[in-house]
């Protein structure tokens, strides 16, 4: 017993997750029917690795790629778990990097895949199928369990500040009630949705509506202006907040400044009605203020709204106007928590204003620069809808026509609920990856990243 004490929970942990998935095997006796394309319990059959047999047998290409899917996640889980455990042996139970990466990577595994099939496994809309997800259930609840049980840090955390992990729990929650339980509707985007049949009685159709998509004739123009209406917009948008904080928190009167503060930060509240209304009437051919001051400049009135190649200069130079000032109040609340002294010592060396700025505020400033932008960079495809919506004209839709604008079209005013949604996981996907690959370079770059 005395031997078992000094043996850390880090190699337990790998042990009760190789203990869940042999759970999940023992009681996943489950065949394919020959009449319906589901899954159902046969209880006169009990076979260790029958789920293993599933895979030369299914009803159809869906069932199929799941079971096989499933399998490989499963015997992944597997060698990482036992690579992890035989790690530790061999380094005397001290934990090392590659023995962290492969428990981690290994109950990832054994608690991700069981949710999916208890999802799959709901969405046949067969009762009998709710007994044969209890398996992966438990598997999944004794994964995570043994998880948090084997991160000695972690648990030594909670032990600390166990009154902030509790004022936590309400919002977990919260966010796996409204964020991550509708997350189960992704489905419909590899579906037929019928509505009269819900979710689970619609028909799967695989990857059909993405190859639609792509197939379709205004694609190619839809990712082009969203991308570019988006590049545009970070190359002029994210720079200019930066210098507005820097100059502001060089302001010495405290009355200019909170007054300055001010006037920067109104134009943020003023709604895209009321935004692209104020468009319109500033870009007017024959009324408006920009084109009374070129006529009296010498030029000729432009109808801007009405020309597609002025669509993304308006679109991204109000949005500047709009939410730069708004987007300072981070890069301020950085600057002023700079200690004075650093400044002070530099005035008394010699230092000049733009020496300091550029010695002191921006290396400061450089750590939250680095985490907008990879989230901004989170965001290329992503644009304002409502606001394109409204400055959507016939005349400039070659430039103005971009995902967001498609997808409402398709999917409010026609219907095409599981096009569209196919549609949207595909840019958020986009975007994920895009949120991953710029943290890593910038990680590898200069040691800054979002996580």
């Amino acid at each position: 017993m005395e031997g078992l004490k000094r043996i850390p929970l880090r190699f337990w942990a790998p042990v009760a997750g190789l203990a869940g998935i042999l759970i999940c095997l023992m009681s996943s006796w489950v065949n394919v029917t020959n009449s319906k394309t589901m899954i159902q319990i046969d209880p006169d059959y009990v076979n260790l690795f029958n789920i293993f047999s599933l895979i030369s047998q299914p009803e159809s290409n869906s069932i199929q790629t799941f079971i096989v899917v499933l399998v490989l996640h499963l015997v992944l889980a597997v060698v990482l778990l036992i690579s992890s455990i035989v790690l530790l042996i061999k380094n005397n139970y001290k934990a090392g990097k590659f023995q962290v990466l492969f428990t981690s990577l290994g109950f990832i595994l054994c608690f991700v895949v069981p949710l999916i099939f208890i999802i799959f496994a709901a969405s046949i809309n067969d009762p009998a199928l709710m007994k044969v997800t209890a398996a992966p259930a438990i598997q999944a609840v004794i994964a995570l369990i043994a998880l948090f049980a084997g991160i000695d840090k972690l648990k030594n955390a909670i032990k600390k500040d166990w009154q902030l992990y509790a004022l936590l729990v309400p919002a977990i929650i919260l966010v796996f009630i409204f964020v991550y339980l509708p997350m189960y509707g992704i489905q419909i985007a590899f579906r037929d949705l019928k509505p009269a049949f819900g979710i689970a009685g619609s028909k799967w159709i695989d990857l059909k509506n993405f190859t639609d998509f792509f197939g379709t004739y205004y694609s190619t123009r839809l990712i082009t202006n969203t991308f570019l209406l988006n590049i545009y917009g970070l190359l002029w948008g994210f720079p200019i907040p930066i210098i507005m904080a820097i100059f502001l928190h060089q302001l010495t009167s405290k009355t200019h400044k909170r007054f300055t503060q001010t006037v920067i930060y109104a134009p943020h509240f003023i709604s895209p009605v009321v935004m692209v209304g104020m468009i319109f009437l500033f870009l007017s051919p024959s009324t408006g203020l920009v084109n009374k001051l070129i006529e009296v400049l010498g030029g000729t009135p432009i109808a801007f709204m009405l020309d597609s190649a002025w669509f993304r200069t308006v679109f991204i130079a109000t949005d500047v106007w709009q939410h730069a000032g708004w987007n300072t109040i981070l890069y301020i609340a950085t600057l002023t928590a700079i200690d004075p002294s650093l400044n002070e010592a530099a005035k008394i060396d010699g230092a000049t204003k733009m020496q300091r700025i550029k010695y002191i505020d921006i290396p400061h400033l450089l750590p939250i620069i680095v985490m907008l932008l990879i989230l901004n960079c989170g965001t290329l495809l992503a644009s304002n809808v409502d606001k394109a919506l409204l400055m959507q004209t016939d005349a400039n839709i070659p430039t103005s026509d971009i995902i967001g604008l498609y997808v409402y079209r398709m999917g409010i005013q026609n219907g095409q609920f599981s096009f569209t949604a196919a549609i949207n996981l595909l840019v958020n996907v986009i975007n994920f990856v895009m949120i991953i690959t710029v943290n890593t370079i910038s990680k590898r770059l200069n040691q800054s990243s979002l996580f």
